[in-house]
């Protein structure tokens, strides 16, 4: 089974059982803790929010792994986190736990790649890490061997990942500003803890590290395009106010408004939680955007009218009688007008919806896949039609390649455009002769006595840098010396050249005395 970063089924709880299992919490708590005084039923609640089961339940049973995850390092599989001993984690202790949510590390202290988004469970609380242990410890033990890394090499070999780590991972516990309400700082809490928002919506480079200044611009996770929702200009919050969000995250369809491709698995989950977080969470995103600066508003592409004609065309004759002809769509048909989804930077959920269709959810009835029925060119004008019709401006257009690359028979692309996607060289400029060599080293491959002088030429250059910095710098070096050697690298090859290019850096600085932390 194949699931994007946040997929695949949650186990439905009662609105009413939730009451009585999760009463209201005080004042003094609303920023740390899951709700009630049972450490399994807070725990329950956590792993509820926090999505677990998206990644870790296939078919064999609950949280008994199997779900294929997109990442930036390729596919892994989600593993089996029952306490059976024998192939779940029935042999763990609550600080091999903490390890893996809090700190990236494996039981046996190797790091585990950012498709377990530490990154963002590293600010829960201790009472929350218990809660959870409590709860993972009496769930159903499932025997069922998963193969986690299924990566070639020298993906499937983790020393790449420390490094990964220095750059991205920062290990700390959520503080609360004492500036903002008790309210906002539980929504903040749950939004980049435990429910991990960031992991979606915030745009990462090409090697898979957050790019922290466009944090929740929006980004393409495997597929699927997680919409802008920060302050600048584009938003998808500008259609929404506290109470529209909130119903909106509870899966409750605010003027029709309904969630899909893996934020669908999202609200679906929380539309089980207390009605205070789920307020606290809307509060935040909403109280954390007026901050961001509006910047440019994205670039809307141009679309001949003969594109919008035919697609129209194909509006009226396959999807009018639901969605209706002004697109506001009606009792069984979500509505496709100033619908975040619809209106996102990128055109690819609209196009999966196509290709994919949709179950029966909630009031709306279910949509058919128009994979057999529609040719590449009827798919990608009809997706531009919905996006640049009554007032709607999703910025980028499709095409039909991109419709033929995503149908599920597809092979994978394998592009990627280092160009604007390579990561930031942080605070320290490269000298020009360690450029040069790099540049070099771009076009050949890298041996470890090729690494050491340009650790030395950038020590004696910038002393004051320490081993994160150095990493940083010369990362995105060789980044753009491979963007500029090789224009149109494929993905894998540039992944397995980066991380080995990464690999011999980190030796060479350990064996100069520099290590992580300085």
């Amino acid at each position: 089974m194949r699931a994007n970063w946040k997929s695949r089924l949650m186990a439905s709880v009662a609105v009413s059982a939730s009451a009585m299992l999760f009463p209201a919490i005080s004042s003094a708590q609303s920023w740390a803790g899951a709700p009630g005084d049972d450490a399994i039923a807070r725990g329950q609640y956590l792993a509820m929010i926090g999505g677990c089961k998206h990644c870790h339940t296939a078919d064999a049973g609950d949280y008994a792994g199997g779900v294929v995850l997109g990442t930036p390092f390729g596919e892994l599989v989600g593993p089996n986190i029952t306490p059976d001993p024998e192939t779940g984690i029935g042999t763990w202790t609550r600080d091999d736990f903490e390890g893996a949510l809090r700190q990236g590390r494996q039981k046996d202290g190797g790091p585990l790649y950012p498709a377990m988004p530490y990154l963002s469970f590293t600010q829960m609380t201790d009472q929350d890490i218990d809660d959870l242990w409590a709860y993972f410890r009496n769930v159903e033990p499932v025997t069922h061997e998963v193969q986690v890394i299924q990566l070639p090499f020298p993906f499937n070999i983790r020393t790449g990942v420390n490094a990964w780590q220095v750059l991205y991972f920062d290990a700390h516990r959520f503080e609360p500003d004492a500036e903002k309400s008790d309210q906002i700082n539980r929504g903040r809490y749950l939004a980049e803890g435990p429910v991990h928002c960031t992991s979606c919506h915030t745009p990462r480079n090409a090697i898979g590290g957050p790019i922290e200044d466009r944090a929740y611009q929006g980004a393409l996770v495997d597929g699927w395009y997680a919409p802008n929702i920060s302050g600048t200009q584009g938003s998808a919050l500008e259609k929404f106010d506290q109470e529209t969000l909130t119903a909106y995250l509870a899966d409750e369809h605010p003027d029709g408004l309904a969630a899909f491709g893996a934020m669908y698995q999202v609200t679906e989950s929380l539309q089980d939680a207390q009605r205070s977080d789920i307020e606290a969470i809307a509060a935040f995103i909403l109280d954390r955007a007026e901050d961001d600066e509006p910047g440019r508003g994205p670039e809307i592409e141009s679309i001949p009218d003969e594109v919008m004609e035919r697609g129209a065309g194909v509006y009226e004759a396959q999807c009018q009688s639901c969605h209706a002809e002004d697109g506001m769509g009606g009792e069984n048909a979500a509505r496709l007008v100033d619908n975040g989804g619809v209106n996102a930077q990128s055109p690819m959920n609209v196009v999966n919806v196509l290709l994919q269709g949709i179950e029966t959810r909630n009031q709306f009835g279910p949509m058919p896949s128009f994979v057999n029925v529609l040719s590449d060119q009827e798919l990608s004008d009809v997706s531009n039609y919905v996006r640049r019709s009554w007032g709607n401006d999703g910025p980028e257009s499709a095409t039909p390649e991109m419709v033929a690359e995503s149908r599920p028979d597809a092979e994978e692309t394998d592009s990627i455009d280092l160009t604007t996607n390579c990561p930031a060289p942080g605070n320290y400029d490269i000298p020009a002769g360690v450029r040069t060599q790099v540049g070099d080293l771009a076009r050949q491959t890298v041996g470890e006595e090729d690494i050491a002088p340009l650790v030395e030429g950038f020590h004696a250059a910038e002393p004051d840098a320490g081993y994160s910095e150095a990493m940083a710098a010369l990362t995105a070096e060789y980044c753009l010396a491979l963007a500029e050697a090789e224009p149109a690298v494929g993905r894998s090859v540039f992944l397995e050249r980066q991380l080995s290019f990464m690999n011999e850096i980190d030796d060479a600085m350990r064996a100069a005395g520099m290590t992580p932390g300085e």
